[in-house]
């Protein structure tokens, strides 16, 4: 026996697991691919055509991973107002975004694990590579169908590849310098069309008479639906974390008071032209955290900074209450608070955003403790009638199990998961407080004030909507923000020069 052993043993010392590793990966891809073509071959379904279009382009833009990056961000963060312009029919085209974010995961995840990018990365991004495999495992040994399972896993990681891009591909201040112009030039022209979807879409929905639920198609580039539901929230955090880092520049000395006030101003007016009550939290939460590090030493600037926060937003909350709701304030307050913390069903759903939690604790028993731990895979908490429902969610129909990112998590990846994703945004945290802490570079001390803004944003809609782990564009967004943290980090602690110029 100790002699087999010892066999087995020198067997293994010789192997190469990274390669092992490799040629197993390689060997399952092809025979998906082989699959995936086959089914393409004998169907014409725009949604499986799309699929096998980006995957193509996706495979020949390897060699060029920078352009995967370009693609993912234009496609991704302004294809809404395409599919917007052209018609539903072509919704689907997310699918060839999502299918290059694979892609671009596939090319990150081999430079991390196996040609040495692993030094130096903060621990987030080992956090998220947890999130990913354990929520891949625990929806693998719980399979339910394939259609539920691959459209699960598109909505939570379909912007993981950009986040872990950033992380680990080699790419210069000059490119990254590039991105980040790219983006707010992207958050600058949601002006243009936020003012086309008030006066025109808005007027197609019956105007401001109809009600103030008929703004909610001012939602920019992201998509406008004249059926409502559009992800204006996603729009105004987006303007959010674009002043954050506007802000944080012009404190840092990096940006004059003229260039701010210029940059501001038509990132500032789509707040107007929508109604989006979440901003009344969001704005005060990105001032406090903008500017913490003031309150000790500079008490005075923070007191101005957080009087000018708080009329601007009484500001916002009076013209909301007179042009675009028309009802007294109390009103409003009274309403928002029995849809959100009260008995009464979100929209046209049973629960709301506090309820939907304390619904699913109700449903936990000891005679499945896997599920409260593990969860019941990915995508089985899908409620959306339009695409393929989940099949937890179809227990309850209307009640809306997936109303937020805490209690779909909670319904696909249990405990585990939710944990791990807090986790994952608490360290991202931690990492900025390192830079603030530890850089010299006044540009990685803005840009990680910025980011840390951004994170406590992100918080807020865990609780708020399940936009984080359904939304292209929201995706996106929080992929962008914790793939150049990773980048600054990574950087700052290699000793290299890496915040791009302002």
């Amino acid at each position: 026996m100790q002699v087999t052993l010892d066999k087995l043993s020198t067997r293994l010392s010789g192997t190469d697991f990274g390669k092992a590793a490799l040629w197993l990966m390689f060997s399952i891809i092809v025979l998906v691919l082989a699959l995936f073509f086959g089914l393409l071959a004998v169907t014409a379904s725009p949604l499986l055509v799309g699929m096998g279009a980006g995957l193509v382009v996706g495979v020949f833009l390897l060699m060029k991973p920078d352009l995967l990056v370009w693609l993912i961000l234009l496609l991704g963060l302004a294809g809404g107002a395409f599919v917007s312009m052209a018609g539903p029919q072509f919704s689907k085209v997310t699918w060839a975004v999502s299918i290059l974010g694979f892609v671009l995961l596939a090319l990150s995840l081999f430079n991390l694990l196996l040609v040495g990018r692993s030094r130096a990365q903060p621990a987030f991004i080992w956090i998220a590579l947890a999130f990913l495999v354990a929520a891949l495992a625990t929806t693998v040994a719980q399979w339910y169908s394939t259609g539920e399972v691959i459209a699960g896993i598109k909505r939570l990681f379909q912007a993981y590849g950009l986040m872990f891009a950033f992380a680990t591909l080699a790419l210069s201040a000059r490119q990254v310098g590039r991105f980040r112009k790219v983006l707010l030039l992207i958050a600058l022209f949601q002006l243009p069309f936020a003012l086309y979807e008030f006066f025109v879409l808005v007027k197609e929905r019956g105007g401001l008479q109809a009600g103030s639920a008929t703004t909610d198609v001012v939602a920019g580039t992201f998509g406008a639906n004249l059926e409502g539901g559009s992800p204006n929230s996603v729009m105004a955090i987006y303007l959010l974390i674009a002043m954050a880092f506007l802000f944080a520049r012009w404190k840092e000395k990096l940006l004059p008071m003229p260039k701010l006030v210029l940059l501001c101003l038509p990132l500032v007016v789509p707040f107007f032209l929508g109604e989006v009550k979440i901003l009344f939290i969001l704005i005060p939460m990105a001032f406090l955290v903008l500017f913490k590090r003031d309150l000790p030493r500079r008490p005075v600037f923070f007191m101005m900074m957080a009087l000018f926060g708080m009329l601007f937003v009484a500001l916002l909350g009076y013209l909301y209450a007179t042009l675009i709701i028309r009802e007294p304030i109390e009103h409003i307050f009274e309403a928002t608070l029995a849809y959100n913390v009260e008995d009464q069903g979100y929209g046209s759903y049973y629960l709301n955003r506090t309820n939907v939690l304390q619904f699913w604790w109700q449903q936990q028993s000891w005679s499945n403790p896997l599920a409260f731990v593990f969860g019941h895979g990915l995508g089985s908490s899908f409620s959306a009638p339009s695409v393929i429902p989940g099949h937890i969610a179809m227990k309850w129909p209307l009640y809306g199990i997936d109303l937020t990112t805490a209690s779909s998590l909670l319904w696909d990846t249990g405990l585990m998961g939710l944990g791990l994703f807090i986790l994952m945004l608490l360290s991202a945290w931690r990492a900025c407080s390192v830079l603030q802490r530890d850089t010299r570079d006044v540009s990685v001390m803005a840009d990680a004030t910025a980011i840390q803004t951004a994170i406590a944003l992100f918080a807020v809609f865990v609780f708020y909507n399940n936009a984080l782990i359904s939304s292209p564009p929201m995706e996106i967004i929080m992929a962008c923000v914790l793939g150049y943290l990773a980048y600054l980090y990574r950087g700052h602690q290699m000793g290299s020069v890496t915040a791009a110029a302002p």
